[in-house]
C-alpha cells in the first residue's frame, strides 16, 4: 500500500518500496504510516524534490521525532542548504551564534547533541568547528558549514526528546540524517553555484540489474576560491572542501550500502602591520592558523522476511583540529600557542524486529561505541620539552529490548537499554528504561514519554581526570507531555518537558558552581578547569506550536514559542538554583511562505516562491569581563570570564529576520532554481558576547552577523 505521503511529483515517478516485503510488513506499514504522517507539523507540507527518485518516506524511530524534508532545506530562509540550520527553526532550539550551527536544545549545551548518519553515531560532521565560539577554539559539535551535502540526503529527522532504546549517548538533541540512494534507472547530474560554495553531483545505476546505484557529490567553498584569487575578508581566508559518496544495492527483501564523507577546512587570519595600521582590538595583534579534517566511513545492511527485520551497521569517523596563534608584531610581546582537539568514534549496531502481528512488534539488539579523544590545551604545557596531550578512551556496549503496540487509538512502546562504560579511571553502567505512549482523541493526539539517557562524559573526563579519580557517566531523567490537535484548520501542539541530571560535573569559582552544561569549547580557559565536584542540573519548560496552510494551496506558516529555564543547584544554598549559560528564558520562531505555480510564455512550468522567517530568543548569559590577574601578561593574552558571582549578564534579546526568494523552471531534461537568501535582512545588530580586551584594557563587545546576502543557482539534469 502506498499512501499519499509516498507519492512523487516530477518526471521520474518510479517508487521503490521493496524494503517492505512479505505479508505482515505491508499490513504493518499501512497501519503505521497514516498515523505517523498526520501528526507532523510541517513547513507548508511534505514534498519531494522535482525529478527525485524516492523509495519511501522517513519513518521515525520515535513518534516524537521532528521530521523534515530536504525540500524544506532548499526552500526555507537562512538554511544555506545546511540541515542543522533548518533544525534551528524548530521549537526549543537555539543557534548559539549565527556564524555557525552550534545548537542548544532546550537549554542543553551543544556538546549534549549527537549526530547519526543512517542510524550510526558519527563525529561532528562540520567544517570550521571553531566558528562562532567565545575563544575561537574547536568544539565537538557544530561548525560553520556541514560537510554532509544536502544533495546527498533523503528525508531525515531530529529528536529533542523521546529517544527509542536503540539510540543513546545524547541528553540534548539527536540528528537522525539519512542518505538517499542514487537513481537506479538513469544517470542524473546536478550543479550548484553560490556564495556558499560550488557543488557537482552525479548519480546513476551501476550495471544493468537496476539494483545498484552510486551517488557522489563534491564541493569547494566560494570564499576559498576568492582566497585563491588573493581576496580576503578583513584579513581572513576561509576555505572548505568536501567529497561525499554513497553506494547502494538492493534486492527483494534487503539492501546494503556504503558511504564516505571526507572534508577539510581552514581559517587563516593575519593581523595588520602595527607600524602602518592602527590596532583597534586585541585580535589584530595575532596571526591565527586553524585547520581541521573530518573523515566518516560506514556501511549498513538490512534484511527482511515475512515476520522479521534484521539491521546491522558499522561506522568509523574521525575529526582533527589545530589552532595556532602567533604574535603578528613580535616585539615586545612575542608568543606562540597551539590548541588541538581530535575525536574518533567507532560505532556498531545490530537490531532485530519480530512482528507478532500487524499491531505488535518485539525488538532487540545491541549498540557498541568506542570514543577516543586527544586534547591539547592552548596553554604552554611541557614535560621534558614535549607538549602534553590529554587522552581519553571510552568503550561502551548497550544491549536493549523493546516492545511496540500500535492499534486503534493507542500507540505504545516501552523497553530498557543497559549501557556499560569502560575506560581509564571509568567503570560504570546505567539502566535506561524508556517509555512512550500516544492516545488518539478524535483528530488530536496526547503523547507522553519518560526516559533515562546517559551521555558520554567527554568534556568532563578530559578536564577532570587530572584532578579526580571518581569519573562517572552523567545520566538525565527526562519527561515530555504534549497534546496535538486541529483548531479552525490549523495544526496546534502544546506541551511541556522536564530534564533532571542528579549528578553533573561542576567547577567551583568562589562559592559559585559552574556546571559542564555551560561548556562548549574544551579548554581550561573556558571554565571548568577542575570539575572536581558534582551538583544536580535541570532544564524545564513549555512549548506551543501552530502550523497551517499548504505550499500547494497558497500561504503557509509555522510558529512556535518556548519558555524554558536551565539551572544548576548551588552547593552552599541547596534550595537555590541559578540559571545556566543557555537559559535563554524564551525562544520564538515564525516562518511564512508562499509559492506561485504557473507557466512561462511557451507553457513550460515555472514557480516563484517567497519565504520569510523571524527568530527571537532571550540571549546567552555570561560572567564578568574583568582585567587579568597576571600583571606581566602581554596584550595578546586571552582573558577568561570570571564567574565568582555567577552568570550576571546577558547578551540581551536576539532578533533576526531572514528572507528567501526563488524561481524554479522545469524543463523536460532539466530543473533550474535561482535563489536569493538574505540572513538578517533588517541588519539588526545582535551582541554575540562581551570579553575583556587586554590591548584596549577594557571590556569589549563582539557582534553577531549583520545582513548576509547569498545568491545561488542550481541546475539538475535528468
Amino acid at each position: 500500500m502506498i499512501t499519499k505521503h509516498n507519492q512523487i511529483k516530477g518526471s521520474d515517478k518510479k517508487v521503490r518500496l521493496s524494503s517492505w516485503v512479505g505479508y505482515f510488513l505491508p499490513l504493518l506499514l499501512s497501519t503505521l504510516t497514516p498515523l505517523l504522517a498526520q501528526d507532523t507539523l510541517s513547513f507548508g507540507g511534505i514534498y519531494d524534490l522535482p525529478g527525485a527518485e524516492v523509495r519511501a518516506s522517513y519513518t521515525p524511530v520515535s513518534p516524537l521525532a521532528q521530521r523534515f524534508t530536504i525540500e524544506e532545506v532548499y526552500r526555507l530562509p537562512g538554511t544555506f542548504y545546511d540541515p542543522a540550520r533548518l533544525v534551528a527553526l524548530l521549537p526549543g532550539v537555539v543557534q548559539t551564534n549565527d556564524q555557525a550551527n552550534h545548537l542548544s536544545v532546550r537549554g542543553n549545551t551543544p556538546n549534549a547533541n549527537l549526530w547519526r548518519l543512517n542510524g550510526l553515531a558519527i563525529v561532528n560532521p562540520n567544517h570550521t568547528a571553531n566558528a562562532g565560539t567565545f575563544y575561537d577554539f574547536p568544539t565537538l559539535s557544530g561548525g560553520g558549514v556541514n560537510a554532509i551535502s544536502a544533495q546527498m540526503l533523503g528525508n531525515s529527522g531530529f529528536l529533542a526528546g523521546g529517544l527509542p532504546v536503540e539510540y543513546g549517548f545524547a541528553t540534548g538533541g539527536t540528528f537522525d540524517l539519512r542518505l538517499r540512494p542514487g537513481s537506479k534507472t538513469r544517470r542524473k547530474y546536478q550543479a550548484q553555484a553560490g556564495f556558499i560554495g560550488f557543488d557537482l553531483m552525479a548519480e546513476g545505476p551501476i550495471g544493468n540489474s537496476g539494483k545498484t546505484s552510486y551517488l557522489v557529490n563534491g564541493r569547494y567553498s566560494f570564499t576559498g576560491l576568492l582566497a585563491d584569487m588573493g581576496v580576503d575578508f578583513g584579513g581572513e581566508e576561509i576555505r572548505f572542501a568536501d567529497v561525499n559518496a554513497h553506494l547502494h544495492h538492493e534486492w527483494d527483501g534487503g539492501e546494503v550500502s556504503a558511504f564516505a564523507i571526507l572534508g577539510q577546512s581552514s581559517n587563516v587570519f593575519r593581523g595588520p602591520d602595527s607600524t602602518e595600521t592602527e590596532i583597534t582590538e586585541q585580535k589584530e595583534l595575532t596571526d591565527i592558523d586553524f585547520e581541521s579534517y573530518v573523515n566518516i566511513f560506514g556501511s549498513s545492511f538490512l534484511k527482511q522476511t515475512e515476520r522479521g527485520r534484521f539491521e546491522a551497521g558499522l561506522s568509523y569517523s574521525t575529526t582533527e583540529s589545530r589552532r595556532t596563534t602567533n604574535s603578528a608584531n613580535p616585539e615586545p610581546f612575542g608568543f606562540e600557542q597551539t590548541n588541538g582537539l581530535d575525536n574518533t568514534l567507532i560505532n556498531a549496531r545490530i537490531k532485530y524486529d519480530y512482528y507478532f502481528n500487524t499491531e505488535e512488534t518485539f525488538s532487540t539488539g545491541i549498540e557498541a561505541l568506542n570514543q577516543e579523544v586527544e586534547y591539547l590545551p592552548s596553554g604552554t604545557v611541557f614535560s621534558g620539552g614535549q607538549r602534553i596531550f590529554f587522552r581519553t578512551n571510552i568503550n561502551s556496549a548497550a544491549p536493549f529490548v523493546e516492545y511496540n503496540n500500535v492499534g486503534g487509538r493507542h500507540e505504545f512502546s516501552g523497553g530498557i537499554r543497559i549501557a556499560f562504560f569502560e575506560g581509564e579511571e571509568l567503570n560504570d553502567f546505567v539502566w535506561e528504561p524508556r517509555m512512550q505512549y500516544v492516545y488518539r482523541i478524535g483528530q488530536g493526539r496526547l503523547a507522553v514519554s519518560a526516559q533515562r539517557v546517559s551521555r558520554l562524559p567527554i568534556a568532563s573526563s578530559l578536564l577532570a581526570r587530572r584532578f579526580q579519580e571518581d569519573l562517572f557517566v552523567p545520566v538525565s531523567n527526562q519527561a515530555d507531555l504534549s497534546y496535538s490537535f486541529r483548531l479552525f484548520g490549523t495544526q496546534a501542539k502544546i506541551g511541556g518537558f522536564y530534564q533532571y541530571t542528579p549528578r553533573e560535573y561542576v567547577d567551583r569559582e568562589g562559592d559559585f558552581l559552574y556546571s559542564a552544561n555551560n561548556l562548549l569549547e574544551f579548554d581550561p580557559l573556558s571554565g571548568g578547569i577542575g570539575l572536581t565536584t558534582t551538583s544536580p542540573t535541570r532544564r524545564y519548560g513549555t512549548e506551543l506550536e501552530l502550523a497551517g496552510g499548504k505550499k500547494s494551496e497558497g500561504w503557509y506558516y509555522r510558529g512556535s514559542l518556548t519558555l524554558l529555564r536551565a539551572e544548576t543547584r548551588q552547593e552552599f544554598l541547596e534550595e537555590i538554583w541559578v540559571k545556566d549559560r543557555y537559559s535563554s528564558d524564551f525562544i520564538t520562531k515564525l516562518t511564512v511562505g508562499r509559492e506561485w505555480v504557473g507557466t512561462d510564455k511557451i507553457k513550460r512550468p515555472r514557480n516563484y516562491g517567497i519565504n520569510f522567517a523571524l527568530i527571537a530568543y532571550g540571549g546567552e548569559r555570561y560572567g564578568e569581563a574583568l582585567p587579568p590577574v597576571c600583571r606581566n601578561c602581554g596584550p595578546q593574552q586571552i582573558v577568561p570570564l570570571k564567574f565568582r558571582n555567577g552568570f550576571l549578564n546577558s547578551t540581551g534579546t536576539y532578533f533576526r529576520p531572514d528572507l528567501r526568494l526563488y524561481k524554479t523552471k522545469t524543463r523536460p531534461k532539466t530543473t533550474t532554481t535561482l535563489a536569493l537568501d538574505v540572513q538578517n535582512v533588517a541588519n539588526v545588530q545582535n551582541t554575540a558576547n562581551v570579553y575583556y580586551d587586554a590591548f584596549l584594557e577594557r571590556p569589549n563587545e563582539r557582534f553577531q552577523l549583520g545582513l548576509i546576502p547569498v545568491l545561488s543557482y542550481r541546475i539538475v539534469w535528468r
